[in-house]
């Protein structure tokens, strides 16, 4: 596992890990969402059962596909916004990511959290207000993610490796940061 750096700009700082991969998640999964439309088909192919199942309402394979590439166009703007104006005390990542449980309210160091847009889902653990560590993401189909044999137990799974790694290599304080070696994306 590598961390990586998406942006780091002033106080926003947004890190990811790749898995063995020439990608980090962050590009990874927009480019997934974005442009592969052939993975896109396999996947609401595969998952159709849950995307029919009414919780996001019923629809087709295609009309999935374009609502998962428009909603990932605005999610990576969002993030983009806020790299863009790193000059402005309004915008934040924070703004972006809530607890990955809904009933979860306190903000900590290390915690499990979310960026949403409809279904799809940024999971990434949070150093401090401004600095995150994206472990990967999901399109989310289904209320909760603790359906058996769902993709998204890979995401919670990830989720704890990422935090392990984090703990491991002493990198739970934002200031820990400057004096980990990244890896440029």
């Amino acid at each position: 596992m590598e961390i990586r750096t998406i942006f780091a700009i002033k106080q926003f700082v947004l890190y990811s890990v790749a898995y063995d991969e020439e990608k980090n998640e962050f590009k990874r999964l927009f480019d997934l969402w974005t442009s592969d439309f052939e993975y896109l088909e396999s996947f609401f192919e595969e998952n159709k059962a849950d995307l029919q199942n009414g919780f996001w309402g019923v629809m087709t394979v295609e009309q999935a596909i374009f609502k998962t590439r428009n909603s990932a166009i605005k999610l990576r703007k969002q993030f983009y916004d806020i790299a863009n104006n790193s000059e402005s005390t309004d915008d934040k990542l924070q703004q972006l990511f809530r607890p990955l449980r809904n009933d979860e309210y306190q903000l900590n160091s290390l915690s499990k959290e979310k960026s949403k847009e409809g279904w799809l889902r940024i999971y990434a653990i949070r150093i401090s207000e401004n600095t995150y560590v994206v472990s990967g993401g999901a399109i989310k189909l289904t209320q909760t993610m603790n359906n058996e044999g769902s993709h998204l137990l890979i995401e919670l799974k990830k989720l704890e490796l990422t935090k392990q790694f984090l703990i491991e290599n002493g990198l739970t304080d934002e200031s820990d940061f400057g004096f980990f070696e990244f890896i440029p994306e």
